[in-house]
């Protein structure tokens, strides 16, 4: 069969690049959305539509005999934090799409043990026919995506090759290309250490959880992990997603005024919550209640005179909100306004 000109591949690819745009923002959304409800972790997915030069210089070079058996025109790529997230993301793609097994591969695992370098997995995907069966995908059925899932120093690796190819490619000197190993192989490892340390982490979590569980709080010490997985458990009836949002960036400071105020243990901060029921510190008028606001209603709560004197370092300023809040949990307003100036509530707000 005769190659197409490449006037014929350039019109194919003019003629069919709005729907592969329409299929990589589809695919977007949709691995997006299927991260999140299988709480996989991950950093970025970004995808992209093969550039006309790219396309026709690949159709140009290789012996296709039709544009459309290119099957990265569109592409995807998934970066995780580590490689541990990278086999997760890989099972979720194996079971939500039809993949092309004779094109897809693990990089990695093809790779012999004595080498080191660029490791990747890549799928060739086709939606599978329950889901391109429905309306908002039924325009995609049958398109090819290519789908690269790499963890952070694999893909900065990756990055690094690709950018500096023409310097790391062919035949270098001896001690270059050692250090070229070297450099490759420490940022495996980093990655399995990450993995493991990753891993750690979790187990310890789970540790605590199960003694908030039990009630055993008596020994464990206030960090980021061990007061999230607490406050999750304590309120576990509660939408916990919502109130633990920009908790690990903000969880050292209040974390340093828990320890100004005197709790440092999980014991210590269940009887300060203990003042009220879990539903009651969460006034549902108020939309912007986190676990750092209940908190700190709770130290002021208790005693505001220790709150501000020895805690608050002047880290925020009242607003209207919390003088609301304050309010339905019973706070002294004015033993409150010995130490910080309080806005006046509007007759609407009260």
């Amino acid at each position: 069969m005769e190659k197409p000109s490449v006037q014929k591949s350039q019109e194919w690819y003019d003629q069919n690049r709005d729907q592969y745009e329409g299929l990589v923002t589809t695919l977007e959304k949709l691995i997006e959305t299927l991260l999140k409800e299988n709480r996989i972790p991950y950093h970025s997915v970004n995808g992209r539509v093969k550039a006309r030069d790219s396309f026709l210089q690949k159709f140009d070079r290789k012996p296709y005999s039709s544009p459309d058996e290119i099957m990265d025109v569109a592409g995807l790529r998934i970066i995780t934090h580590t490689t541990t997230e990278v086999a997760q993301v890989c099972s979720l793609i194996e079971r939500e799409f039809s993949v092309d097994q004779e094109n897809s591969g693990n990089k990695a695992a093809d790779m012999d043990v004595d080498k080191v370098g660029y490791l990747s997995v890549h799928y060739i995907v086709t939606l599978t026919s329950p889901r391109a069966d429905l309306c908002e995908y039924r325009r995609f059925q049958g398109l090819r995506c290519e789908i690269q899932v790499r963890s952070l120093l694999q893909h900065a690796w990756a990055e690094i090759e690709h950018d500096r190819g023409y310097k790391f490619a062919g035949v270098l000197p001896k001690e270059i290309r050692r250090k070229f190993y070297l450099v490759a192989g420490t940022l495996e490892l980093m990655d399995q250490e990450f993995c493991a340390l990753s891993r750690e982490i979790d187990h310890y979590a789970a540790e605590v959880k199960a003694k908030a569980i039990q009630g055993d709080l008596q020994d464990i010490t206030i960090d980021s992990t061990s007061l999230l997985e607490f406050l999750n458990e304590y309120f576990s009836g509660c939408n916990t997603d919502a109130l633990a949002e920009f908790y690990m960036q903000n969880s050292s400071e209040i974390i340093d005024e828990l320890s100004s105020f005197g709790i440092k243990t999980l014991h210590q901060l269940k009887a300060l919550l203990s003042q009220k029921q879990p539903q009651e510190w969460l006034p549902g008028e108020i939309e912007d209640t986190s676990y750092i606001g209940i908190l700190r209603d709770a130290m002021i709560l208790k005693s505001p005179k220790n709150y501000f004197e020895l805690a608050w370092n002047s880290h925020w300023t009242a607003l209207p909100s919390d003088i609301k809040g304050w309010l339905k949990i019973g706070v002294d307003l004015e033993e409150v306004g010995k130490y910080i100036d309080l806005p006046s509530l509007s007759q609407e707000d009260v």
